[in-house]
């Protein structure tokens, strides 16, 4: 029968020693919080105005800034993609929504009356035999991390489907 032992030894002897230490007890004393408070600086929809900027179509393409105005008296911000759908009529979804293009871009600070950007972008239908959504009535807009839309009216038309960037500061979109 074979026997395994764990346990410490000092070395060389073959006998087992045990040894304990105490430490004094210490009197200092650490604060600790009872509860602390985080204030979100995440900019909402109820805190955001938004608007499309000006359309700069060419060779086939047209890109249109979605601007988000901090409407609010405190300054908040914005990080990533907003959703983007068009609406008909009735404010049923036409087609499929904006797919992200790019990277993620790093956090936008809105002072009050700031502005950030992301830029819409979908093909152009020169020719006229594109495949094109109806025209929309409003661009469903979900600000980054937001549950909430914002609807703007726009006669928008997509053609080959709709893609969407990061926010940026400003109004470009770019």
């Amino acid at each position: 029968m074979i026997a395994f032992a764990a346990g410490c030894s000092s070395g060389g002897s073959g006998s087992a020693s045990s040894s304990t230490s105490t430490s004094p007890a210490s009197s200092s004393t650490t604060k600790v919080p009872v509860s602390t408070t985080v204030v979100s600086t995440h900019c909402t929809s109820s805190q955001l105005k938004v608007s499309l900027g000006q359309a700069d179509a060419g060779a086939g393409q047209v890109y249109v800034p979605i601007e988000f105005v901090n409407a609010s008296t405190k300054s908040c911000e914005m990080r990533g993609f907003p959703g983007v759908s068009l609406l008909d009529q009735n404010n049923k979804q036409i087609g499929q929504p904006a797919t992200r293009e790019g990277a993620e871009g790093s956090t936008v600070t809105l002072a009050p009356n700031g502005t950030a950007s992301a830029l819409l972008h979908s093909a152009n239908d020169i020719g006229g035999n594109g495949n094109c959504t109806p025209k929309a009535s409003a661009v469903r807009v979900y600000p980054p991390d937001n549950t909430e839309a914002i609807n703007v009216p726009s006669e928008f038309v997509a053609c080959g489907g709709m893609s969407i960037s990061t926010v940026v500061s400003g109004i470009s979109g770019r």
